[in-house]
């Protein structure tokens, strides 16, 4: 399953929200979600899940997208070599509006770059969210643990993204 995230930055801070369901609930994520069959592309979908998510506040362009990283994730049942959700992750900073809560995402807060709060996010960000905002570009396998409380393994590659 393809998916997306967006992290809209603003000089060195990031703007994240609380998860209200699914994956993540209750933790602090940056905004994203599925494809959709009107989606022009990827990048699409990443400029419409921000918008929706962010109560029809945020929005920004697929061209102003600064694609980072193309992340697979595993869940500690799948055997097999092809990833739970593959997802693309991008940085904005050229974008325009205010969010509102919605029931997906609430809380929104403007964090500094170099306190971003890990503890309270999904185990893998720790890991890959920083490579982001040092300015790598990477190829990412991330599995976790039963539960989503762990890394089991995750092994991340510097290389161009076109995404």
């Amino acid at each position: 399953m393809k998916a997306t995230l967006v992290f809209p930055k603003k000089d060195t801070t990031v703007l994240l929200a609380k998860k209200v369901r699914k994956i993540g609930a209750g933790k602090w994520n940056a905004f994203g979600g599925k494809p959709e069959l009107k989606d022009l592309s990827i990048r699409h979908t990443a400029c419409r899940e921000l918008f929706q998510e962010s109560g029809k506040g945020i929005s920004a362009s697929p061209e102003d997208l600064q694609p980072k990283a193309l992340i697979d994730f595993f869940l500690f049942q799948n055997t097999s070599n092809e990833p739970d959700w593959s997802v693309a992750i991008y940085v904005v900073e050229n974008f325009s509006g205010k969010i509102k809560d919605t029931d997906e995402m609430v809380d929104a807060t403007w964090f500094p770059i170099d306190s971003i709060p890990y503890d309270n996010m999904l185990p893998a960000d720790r890991d890959f969210i920083p490579k982001i905002f040092e300015g790598d570009t990477f190829k990412g396998k991330v599995r976790f643990n039963e539960d989503m409380t762990a890394v089991m393994e995750s092994e991340y590659t510097n290389t161009e993204i076109d995404i």
